[in-house]
This record gives C-alpha cells, sequence and structure tokens, in this order.
C-alpha cells in the first residue's frame, strides 16, 4: 500500500481536520496526525495547518490500497496480532509500485501499526498493534530485550563439523552509513562495528543436499545479523542473494531497484530464513507464539 497523492475539491469552507477525518474516515487525533506530518497541502505545495478552514482544490497524501489485502492474522489479542509475512515482500511500503504487509494489516484495521519488521527476503511472525495505546508497551518488548525471537534456517554444508551442539557466534557488525550507496545496504563483519551474539542449535543434517537445518536466537538486533554470522561462518543460508562472493549479489540489487520491472521477477530470491517464535510477557499474560514453514 503505497502513499499516493489526491485532489480533492473542497466545494465549501470546512476545518482542515474536519476534511481529513471525513476522506480518511479516521478520528480528530488521527485526522490532526496527517496534517502535523504536512500531508495536506494547497496545489502550490503550502502546507495547510490544522486551525485553518479550507475550500477549492487541495492535495492529500495518504496510503491507498492499490491490490487487494490478501493476509489475515495468524493470532489474535485485543491488544496485538501476529501476522505471517511471506518471502519477497515488504514489510512497509517502498514506492508506488510495491506491495507489503502493512497494506493487508491497514485494510483490515487502520489503526494498526507494526512493531517490528522482517527484511524483504525473510518469511514469519511479525507483531502488529490493535489500537495506538498499546503501541510503547509493544515496542519496549523490542527495544528493552524484553521478547526472544527465534528463527529456522537451511544452510549450505555440514555444520555440525563446525561444532557440536549449540554454540555461539559473537563478532561485531558494521552497519552502512549511506544505505542509498551501490551494494551499501550490506553489512559487514569489523572490528568497529556494533557487539552482535547468535545461538545456534543444530537439528539435523541432509549428507544427500549437504544442508544443514538450524534453530537460531539472535540477542542483538543488528541488520541482517543472522545471514551475515552464518556466512562469515561460511555456511551461508540457502538462498542467500547478498551474502556470498559469486557476484550475484551486484545483480539481486541492481535488479530490485528497477521497481520490480523486468529482470527482477526472474531473480527473486527464496531465503531459507523464517522468523518461527515470539516469546514474551505483557499486562501480566506469558505469550508463546511459534509457527513455522521451513
Amino acid at each position: 500500500m503505497p502513499f499516493v497523492r489526491e485532489i480533492f475539491e473542497v466545494p465549501a469552507p470546512m476545518k482542515a481536520w474536519a476534511f481529513v477525518s471525513h476522506v480518511l474516515a479516521c478520528s480528530r487525533a488521527q485526522a490532526q496526525s496527517v496534517l502535523d506530518r504536512g500531508r495536506l497541502r494547497y496545489l502550490n505545495g503550502v502546507c495547510v495547518r490544522k486551525s485553518e478552514r479550507i475550500v477549492g482544490q487541495v492535495a492529500l497524501l495518504h496510503f491507498k490500497a492499490l491490490h487487494p489485502p490478501t493476509l489475515t492474522p495468524l493470532f489474535s489479542t485485543p491488544f496485538f496480532e501476529i501476522y505471517c509475512k511471506p518471502k519477497n515482500l515488504y514489510s512497509h511500503p517502498k514506492n508506488h509500485q510495491s506491495t507489503s504487509l502493512y497494506e493487508s494489516v491497514h485494510a483490515r484495521n487502520p489503526e494498526a501499526r507494526l512493531i517490528h519488521r522482517l527484511d524483504y527476503e525473510t518469511s514469519g511472525l511479525v507483531m502488529v498493534s490493535t489500537q495506538k495505546r498499546y503501541e510503547n508497551a509493544l515496542r519496549t518488548l523490542f527495544s528493552t530485550r524484553q521478547i526472544k525471537k527465534t528463527y529456522h534456517a537451511l544452510v549450505q554444508g555440514d555444520v555440525s563439523a563446525y561444532a557440536q551442539g549449540d554454540f555461539s557466534v559473537i563478532l561485531p557488525i558494521l552497519e552502512p552509513k549511506i544505505k542509498h550507496a551501490d551494494l551499501a545496504i550490506r553489512c559487514k563483519i569489523a572490528k568497529e562495528g556494533k557487539p552482535s551474539a547468535t545461538t545456534i542449535e543444530i537439528l539435523d543434517f541432509c549428507p544427500h543436499t549437504q544442508r544443514t537445518r538450524l534453530k537460531i536466537t539472535p540477542h542483538t538486533g543488528r541488520t541482517h545479523q543472522i545471514r551475515l554470522h552464518l556466512s562469515a561462518l561460511g555456511f551461508p543460508i540457502v538462498g542467500e542473494p547478498l551474502y556470498t562472493h559469486d557476484g550475484h549479489a551486484r545483480a539481486y540489487l541492481d535488479a530490485k531497484r528497477a521497481d520490480f520491472q523486468g529482470s527482477f521477477q526472474s531473480l527473486q530470491t527464496q531465503l531459507a530464513l523464517e522468523a518461527t517464535g515470539l516469546e514474551f510477557e505483557l499486562f501480566g499474560l506469558r505469550y508463546g507464539i511459534v509457527h513455522t514453514a521451513l
């Protein structure tokens, strides 16, 4: 669900917040928030203030579904819902062509917000607030590491030859400062990076395919942490498009920047990484949510 700019004709003077509230079918507080963000403007580009009365033509920048929503929650409570994001889907909209998980979330409940996100290539569990008043409590679970996240991955190689039983990877990750430069979306292992820790449990190894299935618990939340740590060990995730040494990353990102046109469709990855578990306590209740298709 991308932002779209729509032009409206206001036939008679009315308060700006009332106009936004009517068009978006939202509360006065939500309409005022839209105005605070400068999303209602006159056609000359000047922002409409909350206190103004408007008449004539105005332009409103707002979310508008371009594709029918297809996703529904796996689990619902009065405070939050859990969705399962498919692979090759953005969590939030990136441009006017892209679809996203938020499109389905917003269609069900315009007040809902994603509490965290997954990479475009990664599938799995995403938490969504049901009302604004619960957002801070839910976001605090993640920012203060009160929530245990679990992933499953399928990697190339026999990890049991590297370690027996559970083990931890502690390697500093340096995230890019300029994310719009060529290949700058990729992070790297570097001594000047931030401390990063990942616990890995070996589930099973298939001699025929030479692949190992893993259960993974990240203890920090760096960008691409699991993908980078596994690649650094020499066990890249099956379908990994970025952290490889075969030049595929450049082709993948070049096609991705093409806004889903032409060659990108043939380069969509099937990254074998899935967010499978969320464990936390909220308002005196303990939750353990598990879902896996990997």
